[in-house]
C-alpha cells in the first residue's frame, strides 16, 4: 500500500509492505528540475526522517556540483541479512516504478548494489535503474545503453560503477591535503568503513601513495602500530561484504572504536551516520575530517572541530563522487572512457574542496556554511536536461 504524505519535501511516498508489514519510503526533495537522483538503501530501523534528511543532502550535492537535477532518496526498514531481502526490494521497487521510469535516477546505497537493483528492475521490465536519465537527456535506447554499459567496465579490481563514488571521496581527501600542503606520499589517513564507498576511496588513495594506517568495519579495526601503511591491495582482495579479512599481513586488530584514538592527517568516516559525536570531536587528533558517509558528523561536533582548527569537509561535498560521475558519463557529446569519467570526478571535486576551504578561511565560517551559501547561489534551469550543454534539446532560461 502506498500513502502520499504532506511535508516540506516536494514528494514523499510511503510504502507499507502487504506481505511482511515493513515500511519503505521514496522522498523527492525538490521538483525544481526534471530529474532527481539518489540511492536506495536497506537498513534495519530506517525512518522517514532519515530518508528526508538524506534526500535534502542529495539536493545540496547537486547544487554544489552544478548539476541540473534535484535530490532524492529511498529505502526500506528491513534487516539486510534476512533471506527475504531480494523479494522485499522487488515489491518496493515495483511500487515506485512510475517514478523510476520518468524522474527518479536510482543508485545503490547502504546494503544494495547496482547489479542487484538492476536485476530487480529487469524483472519489472525496466532497462536500468538509471532509465530516467535516458528520458530527461532525450537519448535513444541505443545511446543510453552505450553510456550505461560503461559502468560495467573494469578498473583494476572492480568496475567503474563500483569505484565511482569512492573516487570522489578520495578526490575530496586529495583536495584537503592540497589545501594543507601535505604531499600525498607523506600523508596519513584512517578510514572508518570498508564497504563499497570506503573501499573505493582506499583504492584511489593507495594508488597515489597515501599511507592508510588504519581501517575499521563495524566489527573490528586494523591499525598499524608504527604508523606505516597497511596492505590495502590485500584487504581489497580479501574483503567480503564490507568486512576486513581476519588474517591481514600487517597491522594489529582491535575494537572498531580504536581508530578514534590514533593520530593522522585525515580521518574519513565512510560508513554510518553520526560517526563523529561531540565526545569524539573533543579528543580526535587529526588535521582534517573528510566525510564520505551522509550525516557523519553531528551539528555540535561540527562547531567543536572548527573551534579546534580541524578542517571538516562535509558529506555534501565529499559525497559528490556518484553525482559527478554521472555528469562525467552523460555530459560529453561523445562517449567518454572510464578513465575520463574518473578524471572528471577528481578534477571537479578538488576544485570544489579548494574553493570552499579558501572561502571558509577568508570569511571565518564553517565549510558547511560556505557550502550552503554556494547552494543558495545556484541557478535553477527547470526545463533543461540535467547533464551537458544547456542548448541541446532543452530551454536555457534559468529560474532564480
Amino acid at each position: 500500500m502506498i500513502t502520499r504524505l504532506s511535508a516540506t519535501s516536494d514528494v514523499i511516498v510511503e510504502y507499507t509492505d502487504p506481505e511482511e508489514g515493513f515500511k519503505g519510503w521514496l522522498v523527492i526533495d525538490s521538483l525544481a528540475h526534471n530529474l532527481c537522483a539518489g540511492g536506495l538503501r536497506v537498513q534495519k530501523g530506517l525512518s522517514l526522517q532519515c530518508v528526508k534528511d538524506l534526500a535534502a543532502t542529495m539536493t545540496l550535492k547537486m547544487r554544489i556540483a552544478g548539476i541540473r537535477a534535484d535530490g532524492a532518496k529511498s529505502g526500506i526498514d528491513y534487516d539486510p541479512s534476512r533471506p527475504g531481502k531480494e523479494e522485499a526490494l522487488y515489491r518496493f521497487i515495483r511500487a515506485i516504478k512510475p517514478y523510476i521510469l520518468e524522474r527518479y535516477s536510482m543508485g545503490p546505497d547502504m546494503n544494495t548494489s547496482m547489479p542487484e537493483l538492476d536485476a530487480i528492475c529487469s524483472r519489472l521490465g525496466i532497462s536500468s535503474i538509471k532509465t530516467a536519465v535516458a528520458h530527461t537527456q532525450n537519448y535513444t535506447a541505443e545511446e543510453f545503453k552505450e553510456r550505461i554499459d560503461l559502468l560495467s567496465q573494469p578498473i583494476s579490481h572492480a568496475s567503474l560503477g563500483k569505484l565511482r563514488a569512492g573516487s570522489g571521496l578520495a578526490a575530496a581527501c586529495f583536495g584537503t591535503l592540497d589545501f594543507l600542503d601535505i604531499p600525498a606520499k607523506k600523508a596519513t589517513v584512517i578510514i572508518q568503513g570498508f564497504g563499497g564507498l570506503a573501499a573505493g576511496a582506499a583504492y584511489f588513495l593507495h594508488k597515489t601513495g597515501v599511507n592508510i594506517i588504519g581501517v575499521a568495519d563495524h566489527e573490528k579495526s586494523l591499525i598499524h602500530p608504527g604508523g606505516e601503511a597497511l596492505d590495502i591491495p590485500y584487504l581489497l582482495k580479501n574483503s567480503v561484504n564490507g568486512l576486513l579479512p581476519d588474517n591481514a599481513p600487517s597491522g594489529e586488530y582491535g575494537n572498531s572504536e580504536d581508530i578514534y584514538k590514533v593520530a593522522c592527517d585525515v580521518f574519513i568516516p565512510a560508513a554510518i551516520e553520526e560517526a563523529v559525536c561531540a565526545q569524539v570531536a573533543r579528543s580526535i587528533q587529526v588535521r582534517a575530517i573528510t566525510c564520505g558517509a551522509n550525516l557523519a558528523v553531528v551539528p555540535e561536533a561540527q562547531q567543536l572541530l572548527h573551534d579546534r582548527g580541524i578542517l571538516l569537509i562535509p558529506d555534501m561535498i565529499a559525497g559528490c563522487g556518484g553525482s559527478l560521475s554521472m555528469e562525467g558519463l552523460f555530459a560529453p557529446e561523445s562517449l567518454p572512457t572510464a578513465d575520463e569519467v574518473i578524471q572528471h570526478v577528481d578534477t571537479k571535486t578538488r576544485a570544489i574542496v579548494m574553493n570552499i576551504l579558501q572561502r571558509s578561511r577568508e570569511e571565518g565560517l564553517l565549510p558547511r556554511e560556505i557550502a550552503l551559501q554556494i547552494c543558495s547561489e545556484s541557478r535553477i534551469y527547470p526545463d533543461s536536461r540535467p547533464y551537458g550543454s544547456l542548448t541541446k534539446g532543452s530551454h536555457s532560461t534559468p529560474s532564480l
